[in-house]
């Protein structure tokens, strides 16, 4: 490229591509997506923090469905105060 944008054009910029293209994928594309990211997120939480933080996150995203896997795996988080 041969110029830049301003922080206030590039911030425009990039939501309105992220709007467009989210509009052109379809239901699997946008599940595959979005899969990917959380997966990639709860590493970096998990390289950064490690599982408690990461277990927080989760818990935190969908306690129900938390608390019922980590019940299959025996599980107990103790909650702070």
């Amino acid at each position: 490229m041969t110029n830049s944008l301003n922080e206030k054009d590039y911030v425009t910029f990039a939501r309105r591509f992220v709007k467009e293209t989210v509009e052109t994928m379809d239901y699997q594309e946008l599940k595959s997506l979005v899969t990917n990211y959380i997966h990639e997120d709860l590493q970096k939480s998990y390289d950064d923090f490690g599982q408690v933080s990461v277990f927080e996150t989760m818990s935190a995203w969908n306690s129900n469905v938390f608390d019922e896997i980590a019940e299959e795996y025996d599980l107990d988080i103790e909650e702070e105060d």
